[in-house]
């Protein structure tokens, strides 16, 4: 009785464990003195599934996946494939392997005007690597744009 009293009661706390432990993965920007990032993920955390990132004094945008890949090794050339509603960007660039782990990701170079286009769309942001594929929610990402463009530009 006793061990089937135990049992259940580590069926219960290993159940609710996970749903107070997950964190909602939100749009967000992080913003430096000279950079800014938009990034999908959990604030103040390293958990993430896509960011982009701009330097403030230089034109253009650096598009990361975080989702992992499959059979890429550093420094490999690939792409990144973001498509939202009927807008479909590819993304030319390369493999970097993360600090902590065996990830491999992808980074590609990327323009505001990328960025905005795939925002306009409703549903989801379905980010594509070689080997992964994993779909975002876009809500909350207009307003979190407009912050990003804001602080992507230099201080004066």
């Amino acid at each position: 009785m006793l061990r089937t009293a135990l049992a259940a009661a580590a069926v219960l706390i290993c159940a609710a464990v996970p749903a107070t432990a997950q964190e909602k993965m939100t749009w967000h920007i992080q913003d430096g003195d000279d950079t800014a990032a938009l990034v999908f993920g959990v604030p103040d955390s390293d958990k993430a599934a896509i960011f982009f990132l701009c330097h403030k004094d230089a034109p253009g945008l650096t598009v990361q996946s975080m989702i992992g890949s499959k059979d890429l090794t550093r420094g490999a050339q690939t792409a990144i494939v973001l498509t939202a509603g009927s807008v479909k960007k590819s993304f030319p660039g390369k493999a970097v392997a993360m600090e902590e782990g065996d990830a491999v990701n992808v980074e590609a170079s990327a323009q505001m005007t990328d960025l905005k286009a795939l925002a306009k769309a409703s549903g989801n942001l379905t980010i594509e690597v070689k080997g992964a594929k994993q779909a975002v929610a876009l809500s909350g990402i207009g307003p979190a744009v407009t912050k990003f463009e804001t602080a992507c530009k230099p201080k004066t």
